[in-house]
């Protein structure tokens, strides 16, 4: 209780306390991939869900200007790996050894976690109320890109969750459906969705926020 609590209040947890712990051990469903810049930072977030035990887990990469991202986790794969969590419930972990080779492509393996939209709100709605503080948590729907009101959507019959982010990954997204419902992981914001994966039958479309070329230096 104590580590969740100085977690909680942003006290620094080091890497070897982390990777000294029992690690949590599956087959890792990459389901998306997020990148955004933080002040001269940009963070890549990786989302991943355990096939086994259906947990969400996420690993953060840095780069300063000119430095490279983690390019290990390829989006539609899934990768045996042991994480390292931190303390508290934050779903942050550490890949407890490297990865010695790319992830096998499994587009399917997301339809196994798809959820409606009512219940997609359910789960980001826990999630919440655990962590009021949290600004973005992933979730993967089954639905259909369409307008509603002005604004484009992600919708079933249960309800409707607005889509933002970048233009590109909303073209790709409308491409891929063709009106028709698919599954895609979001990464829930208090503004709305942002499509990060968009899981087809043969293949997975990362349609999620990149960072700028400019900025980071190649892998």
């Amino acid at each position: 209780l104590v580590d969740r609590a100085a977690t909680a209040v942003g006290w620094q947890v080091r890497q070897a306390e982390v990777l000294a712990g029992a690690p949590d051990t599956d087959e890792w469903l990459v389901a998306g991939r997020s990148d955004v810049r933080e002040d001269r930072i940009e963070v890549r977030r990786v989302w991943l869900r355990g096939r086994t035990t259906g947990e969400w887990a996420l690993v953060l990469s840095f780069a300063a200007y000119q430095q490279s991202l983690d390019d290990s986790f390829v989006p539609g794969t899934v990768v045996p790996a042991d994480l390292h969590r931190y303390p508290g419930r934050a779903l942050r972990a550490l890949v407890g050894s490297p990865l010695v080779a790319p992830g096998a492509v499994a587009p399917d393996a997301a339809d196994a976690f798809a959820v409606t939209v009512v219940e997609a709100c359910a789960e980001i709605g826990r999630a919440v109320a655990a962590e009021p503080w949290i600004e973005r948590y992933p979730a993967i729907v089954r639905a259909t890109p369409a307008r509603l009101d002005g604004r484009w959507v992600l919708g079933d019959h249960t309800g409707s969750l607005p889509l933002v982010g970048d233009v590109r990954g909303r073209a790709t997204l409308l491409a891929a459906s063709a009106g028709e419902p698919l599954t895609v992981t979001v990464e829930w914001t208090p503004h709305g969705v942002v499509p990060l994966t968009v899981h087809l039958a043969d293949r997975a479309l990362d349609v999620g926020p990149r960072a700028d070329p400019s900025f980071v230096g190649a892998a």
